[in-house]
């Protein structure tokens, strides 16, 4: 299962089972968890997140934004951007 991590800079990592994250990190694995962090964040900071993936590999076809109409668009707007940050599984040998 892959968790990811969000440091203070607004950057999120993937990570796989095992990998260690460190710990001044906020960590989700699921849209839920995500919502549940970003339930105290700022707006601004969702927008952030959001404009540090626009039109950047692999993220190339997504646009900067300005606000979004809610905290749930933007919490499954960017949990759907972030899955493309989920590492390939290695081949089983």
């Amino acid at each position: 299962m892959t968790t990811f991590a969000i440091d203070s800079d607004n950057t999120i990592t993937a990570y796989l089972a095992g990998e260690a994250i460190p710990e001044d990190q906020a960590r989700f694995a699921s849209e839920r968890e995500l919502a549940k962090l970003a339930a105290n964040w700022p707006a601004e900071r969702l927008v952030e997140i959001w404009n540090n993936f626009a039109g950047v590999p692999p993220f190339g076809d997504l646009r900067p934004v300005k606000k979004f109409t809610d905290r749930k668009t933007a919490v499954a707007r960017i949990w759907k951007a972030v899955q493309v940050l989920t590492p390939a599984a290695a081949p089983q040998a």
